[in-house]
Formats: structure tokens, sequence, C-alpha cells
């Protein structure tokens, strides 16, 4: 069996990420309390294409199976929890496939362009600078990612590198205040956000 977490990966993806995707999301008891817990990685067994675990803030492995999903929240007990589902009685929960392939192009950008949107409205909201102005930093973090040196490098591992190689291409501008845009557009490739 060979396991890797989804955020140290380009190469696998959540097949329906938008409802399975857990990552950030709240853990709670059984209570219904708050753990002080997130959901910080999800944990893919690439020989049977499933999720099979998701790591928590504190380090924890809990089996994906055994979750119960809420309304953007988690449960981690073996209670059943009214209003809730279990992941493991949800069909097809935690599938997931391999990318379609690594090769960058157009066609990327123009697919990710509504989210490189969405993610300008709400981080630069304060900022006089119009989308245009920023989309270089969005594609440029999503071209990083898709290149063979990046696609299993996380963010934070390949900072160093993508800040000297994006001042090298763009000498007039500022990495620090583009910074959210290429992390996201790296993190949006990668199938981190």
């Amino acid at each position: 069996m060979s396991r890797i977490a989804l955020s140290n990966t380009g190469d696998w993806k959540l097949e329906f990420p938008d409802d399975q995707d857990v990552r950030g999301w709240p853990v709670l008891d059984k209570n219904n309390a708050e753990t002080g817990l997130r959901v910080e990685d999800m944990i893919v067994d690439t020989d049977q294409r499933m999720v099979d675990a998701v790591i928590f803030t504190d380090g924890t492995e809990y089996p994906a199976r055994d979750l119960s999903i809420g309304d953007g929240v988690v449960y981690a007990t073996a209670d059943a929890i009214e209003g809730t589902r279990r992941a493991g009685d949800i069909d097809g929960y935690g599938s997931s496939v391999r990318h379609a392939g690594h090769d960058y192009s157009d066609d990327v950008i123009v697919e990710y362009d509504p989210d490189y949107r969405g993610h300008y409205e709400t981080a630069y909201a304060d900022d006089d600078r119009d989308y245009d102005a920023l989309a270089p930093a969005y594609q440029y973090g999503t071209e990083t990612a898709y290149h063979e040196d990046y696609r299993n490098r996380a963010y934070v591992d390949a900072e160093t590198d993508l800040r000297s190689n994006y001042l090298a291409r763009y000498p007039d501008r500022d990495y620090d205040a583009d910074r959210p845009a290429v992390r996201y557009g790296y993190n949006r490739a990668r199938g981190a956000v």
C-alpha cells in the first residue's frame, strides 16, 4: 500500500472535492463542542484510490471512514451524530484520481480564472490594484505548480525557489505584495485549496 498526503502531491486529487474536501474544517466532539483542532490533511491510499485517513492539526491520524461529516465541520467520534453522515456510508467518499497530466497550458488559466477572481475579491479587498494587475502572480503560481521541479513540493517547501524565480522573471514586482496570489495559484493547481 502506498499512502501520500494530498498536500504533498500534485499527482492526486479528490474526485469530488466540492463536497468531500474537509481540509481546514473544525473538528467537534460527540457533544458538539469544538476540540480546537482542524483537519490539516487527507491521506490517499494510491493503491485503493481512496482517502483512508485524515490528519488533525495536532498530528493525530484518524480513519476517514469513521468521520461524521456535518455542515462545514467533522466529528471524530465512534458515536453516531444526528444530522451528519458517516464518511464510510457516503458512496464514493474520498475517491481519488490521478491528475490527467501535468501539462501546463492556457486552458488551465481559463479554467482557474473564476477561482482566482474569487480569491482576489477577498485577499486583495483593501488593495488599490485591480485583478488584471495581479493575474500574472496567480498564473505564475499555477504554472510553477505544474512544473516537474515543483509538483511534489508543498508551497512552504518551495517558496524560497518560487520567490527567487518570480523576481528573476518579474524584477519590477514586489513578491511580498503578490505572495497571496502566487500561493493561491500554486495551491489551486495542486488541489490544496
